[in-house]
């Protein structure tokens, strides 16, 4: 069953792929832990620090692949990370876009696009 999950999340992964290998050949470091490619530093890194344009984060999951600015911001993030990770599994390549709607939809009702958005897992 767990090979459909990675066929069904794959168009997403691979972008999250394209972007740990542009980590990678930056500077950044790549492994690989519990089926999930971890990614950060480098490009990944300066791309997750943000800037003026808009806010940064610590961490993001593409697929089976997560980014992180660095090796901390994975340590703490890697819990919330994977809840996206099945996510993806469940949703695939349709989950992107349903994130973003639904944000959309809270942040025009008056709620935060984030901290109430319902496919944000909650604090560990």
């Amino acid at each position: 069953m767990r090979f459909f999950g990675y066929l069904w999340a794959l168009p997403v992964t691979v972008v999250g792929l394209t972007l740990a290998l542009l980590a990678f050949l930056t500077g950044g470091s790549v492994r690989v832990r519990g089926g999930v490619v971890e990614a950060y530093g480098g490009f990944v890194g300066r791309l997750l620090k943000g800037g003026w344009v808009r806010r940064g984060g610590a961490a993001v999951a593409l697929g089976h692949v997560i980014l992180a600015r660095d090796s901390e911001c994975l340590e703490r993030s890697r819990t919330h990370e994977m809840a996206h990770v099945r996510q993806y599994e469940r949703w695939g390549p349709f989950l992107l876009p349903a994130y973003w709607l639904v944000g959309g939809w809270l942040w025009s009702r008056g709620y935060h696009p984030y901290l109430d958005h319902p496919f944000e897992p909650p604090p560990v």
